[in-house]
């Protein structure tokens, strides 16, 4: 089935727009980060609010029968078949805390579902995008690396905490009895080492839509298989090659 939006067209216009986003971010970091509370606890930065500010404004120039859904402000409404999805800065405390583990989300869905992806990490001067079917790394095709044991394994998550005080707290301390090594070098960056063959596995729980939906066509594309373990598809995950699909989906089933 042809759309009507080309990856080509979409890689094109999202990494112009991430990296006019990179040039206000790491201004802003250079200059001081102001920051505030949100409701549910985590903190929200006067930069976030700029980039999505930006973001929005070049989609509706351009888009402007699309649907757009941000992380920091309300969703806009469209009869289109096309929404899009934007996490300004995935990863906020890193960013505050000038760590480099951070980077702006810009995914398009067709009919609700991913069908392009797009990652800017700033920090590192590195865009990633992906249809489902490829993966590129600054222009590079990119692929994760074939599993070979988990005495050899780099597994990855966002806040190993949140996991340990869920009701994976079992599943997670079984997988630690494997051997692996744990990193928590997670927020979209976690996700960006398995797409280029760093690390094995990224394992996180209580996603919101901005946090996944923009990197599922990456992953996907660089050959990863997305592992739902949640009662809703999206929320709680596993990111790994496909060889480990069964493994993890029986070693994560809540009964």
């Amino acid at each position: 089935m042809i759309m009507e939006l080309s990856f080509e067209e979409f890689y094109s216009f999202t990494s112009k727009l991430t990296k006019e986003s990179q040039e206000i971010i790491l201004a802003d970091m250079s200059s001081g980060v102001s920051h505030e509370s949100k409701t549910d606890g985590t903190i929200v930065t006067q930069t976030d609010l700029a980039v999505e500010r930006l973001i929005r404004s070049k989609i509706e120039e351009r888009y402007g029968d699309h649907g757009i859904v941000g992380e920091e402000y309300g969703d806009r409404t469209s009869d289109s078949r096309y929404t899009w999805v934007v996490d300004p800065i995935d990863g906020t405390m890193s960013y505050f805390l000038g760590v480099p583990f951070f980077g702006t989300l810009l995914g398009l869905l067709y009919e609700g579902k991913p069908l392009y992806g797009a990652m800017r990490l700033p920090m590192f001067d590195q865009m990633l995008a992906g249809d489902g079917e490829q993966c590129l790394i600054n222009d590079e095709r990119a692929a994760v690396k074939d599993f070979q044991s988990w005495e050899d394994a780099i597994v990855l998550t966002t806040d190993e905490e949140r996991i340990r005080q869920s009701e994976y707290a079992v599943s997670w301390e079984k997988l630690g009895h494997k051997g692996c090594t744990f990193r928590t070098w997670g927020d979209c960056y976690g996700y960006s080492l398995v797409c280029s063959g760093k690390a094995d596995v990224m394992i996180d729980i209580q996603l919101k839509p901005c946090d996944i939906l923009p990197i599922i066509p990456i992953v996907e594309g660089a050959g990863a298989t997305k592992v739902d373990f949640g009662k809703n598809e999206n929320q709680d995950l596993a990111i790994c090659p496909p060889s480990l699909e069964r493994e993890i989906s029986e070693l994560f089933l809540v009964v």
